[in-house]
């Protein structure tokens, strides 16, 4: 099928049958649009060319790449510095050095030795979040350290590459300046965007109350960024990356998030199929051995590693081996690692070697959930079925102003609570307040907060002041619990059915409630001024979201 277009309506329209069928026996739907890939790539059904996906998986990979950086939580890193500087340095250095000794051992010099290490040593981050979040470990302390170590293997991808650019000749060691230079050039400007001017321009936006623009802004930042980061010789997933962190800031985070939510799946839709029409069929049939070996050895040398890393972070034994294997897969930072060392060469041998860590990837990544699976009886994590009655705290996520006043009027009644917010600085004016008990976390994990009051909430309060979020809180809470009760708050009136879909059995609206506190006001200001009493009452029906009771 020629051109962009056809390719991405093959993708779709074959990914669609496979991801259901997938679905049916339990298999990630990040692995089904690898499946898609292959099948429909030029190894297999040939409906699709390499070249037809290849601009596609560009924006795919930059757009992806940027909501991983929107993710990178740089309080919770903070919060525990010292573990995750000591496991994702130990992880990286220990799977490069043993990864290298090996490739030297079969043959490879010194340079291509050390790019196959540092192709090993990353993770996909995107896989393991999906694969943490379908196994329900994703706010352990265990799943966010391991969380945080593959997005700091992420952010090492630009030291890598300049140090694959000064050992490897492929890598061309005369563009080493401008290596160097785009690398202080993102970084000073990644930290400035943060702290300076993110918060800001998304308020802005957000302000203008249009969705496209939000949208429009996102994609622009991301792409433009990739676009530089590639003219410099970082790549431009690294650039989309480092974008995604600079807007990733506790002001602006959700608010991006929620905008690009639709497009950063469908962007991994094409980028995962592009990788696996990557995945050549036929070199692994004549290569299988090396194939096979490479992707046994890549386990084999990641998980004991990864596992030593946590350990000497602080983790048991038990949860150290399973982070360990979590973090044993190969991620697609090895794709780019691979065309920067020898991806771009005619050298025969070096092509092969392309290929085949292009293969092992592939393969590494389908076997994600799997070792998720394996990693999750060394993990320790609630069951939500054992927490069967329904008990009196009262669940209130989100503690901007409207939360705290709901807080402060359910706590004078008596009401117990519990408060759930990402950001910790909101939730130190509650800790030790008597009645109130807080937990850091997102709200959708019920398996985290749950324990913490032994029962089921009779009622979860939304008090988030985007309606997109909530409404995905909403149905995620409603998937885990069918019978929970959720009140939601919405900015705008035409918000209000939006939340009622996702499952929210009441909605408050901001737009309405202020028609509604106003009114009073403005028939009390009338009444004082000669021949307009009565008037407001014979026009309070007309206005929008007011009930003419009022």
């Amino acid at each position: 099928m020629d051109g962009s277009l056809g390719a991405v309506l093959a993708i779709l329209a074959l990914g669609v049958v496979i991801v259901l069928a997938f679905q049916r026996v339990g298999v990630s739907a990040l692995v089904a649009y690898l499946v898609t890939g292959v099948v429909a790539g030029p190894s297999l059904l040939g409906l699709v060319s390499r070249e037809s996906l290849g601009p596609l998986a560009q924006v795919g990979a930059a757009l992806l790449l940027f909501s991983i950086g929107l993710e990178l939580d740089l309080g919770e890193v903070r919060r525990r510095l010292r573990a995750v500087l000591i496991a994702s340095t130990t992880q990286i250095c220990l799977t490069i050095v043993a990864g290298a000794l090996i490739a030297m051992l079969a043959g490879l010099s010194l340079p291509y030795a050390v790019a196959v290490g540092s192709c090993l040593a990353m993770t996909s981050s995107i896989v393991l979040m999906r694969a943490l979040e379908e196994r329900k470990l994703r706010a352990r302390d265990e799943g966010q350290l391991s969380l945080s170590v593959a997005l700091m293997q992420d952010v090492a991808m630009g030291p890598l590459l300049v140090l694959i650019a000064l050992l490897a000749p492929v890598g061309h060691s005369s563009d080493l300046p401008k290596l160097g230079l785009g690398l202080v050039l993102f970084t000073g400007g990644t930290l400035l965007l943060r702290r300076a001017m993110a918060t800001r321009l998304v308020a802005r936006l957000r302000a203008s109350k249009l969705p496209e623009l939000e949208v429009a802004f996102a994609v622009t930042v991301a792409l433009g960024a990739a676009a530089l980061a590639e003219h410099l010789g970082l790549g431009g997933a690294l650039g989309a990356f480092a974008a995604g962190l600079a807007l990733g800031g506790r002001g602006s985070r959700e608010a991006v998030e929620s905008s690009t939510r639709s497009l950063t799946g469908l962007s991994a839709i094409l980028f995962f199929a592009a990788m696996g029409a990557l995945f050549d069929v036929s070199f692994v049939y004549q290569h299988w051995v090396q194939v096979g070996a490479l992707s046994l050895l890549a386990v084999v040398i990641k998980a004991p590693l990864a596992a030593v890393a946590m350990r000497l972070a602080g983790l048991s034994w038990r949860q150290a081996w399973g982070c360990g294997l979590l973090l044993a897969q190969v991620g697609e930072f090895a794709f780019v690692l691979a065309a920067g060392s020898f991806g771009r060469s005619s050298d025969p041998e070096l092509r092969h070697l392309y290929d085949l860590v292009i293969a092992t990837t592939c393969i590494s990544l389908a076997s994600a959930p799997l070792l998720a699976a394996l990693a999750k009886p060394l993990l320790p994590v609630a069951s939500l079925a054992a927490l069967r009655r329904t008990g009196d705290t009262v669940v209130v996520a989100g503690l901007g102003p409207v939360g705290n006043t709901v807080v402060d009027t359910l706590r004078k009644q008596g009401v117990p609570l519990l408060l759930i917010d990402r950001n910790e600085r909101l939730l130190a004016p509650w800790d030790g307040v008597l009645g109130v008990r807080t937990h850091r976390g997102r709200i959708e994990d019920m398996e985290d907060w749950m324990p913490l009051i032994g029962h089921r909430p009779p009622l979860v309060v939304l008090t988030f002041p985007v309606a997109d979020a909530s409404a995905v809180v909403a149905r995620r809470l409603r998937s885990l619990d069918p019978h929970l009760r959720i009140i939601a708050r919405a900015p705008f009136t035409a918000q209000v059915q939006m939340l009622l879909d996702a499952g929210a059995h009441e909605v408050i609206c901001d737009e309405a409630e202020t028609a509604r506190a106003l009114m009073p006001m403005l028939e009390r200001v009338l009444a004082t001024v000669p021949g307009q009493s009565g008037r407001l009452r014979t026009t309070n029906a007309t206005m929008p979201g007011v009930d003419s009771s009022t």
